[in-house]
């Protein structure tokens, strides 16, 4: 699992202000994950897999103003090695 203070340095924050929205953050990365792979979360991490759940992250903590543009491609590309069949 991802840390805050390794969210932090990918969003490049330097305060702790946003820390309480990071955590959420967090908590729905994982959520994505694993919906999108259909899968719990593996462990140790992948490198993809932390990959994918910072491209999230950022995504929405840029996006908080509910714009309309989806998430990045690249979230679903480093993440659909992984993802299980559906029946």
């Amino acid at each position: 699992m991802l840390t805050l203070d390794e969210v932090k340095q990918y969003l490049r924050l330097d305060s702790d202000a946003e820390d309480d929205y990071l955590n959420i953050l967090l908590i729905l990365a994982r959520e994505m994950c694993e919906n999108f792979t259909r899968l719990v979360m593996p462990s140790p991490l992948p490198e993809s897999y932390r990959q994918a759940m910072l491209v999230c992250i950022g995504y929405f903590f840029e996006k908080r103003d509910g714009s309309k543009e989806g998430m990045p491609k690249i979230f679903y590309t480093l993440l659909q090695p992984y993802r299980k069949a559906a029946f």
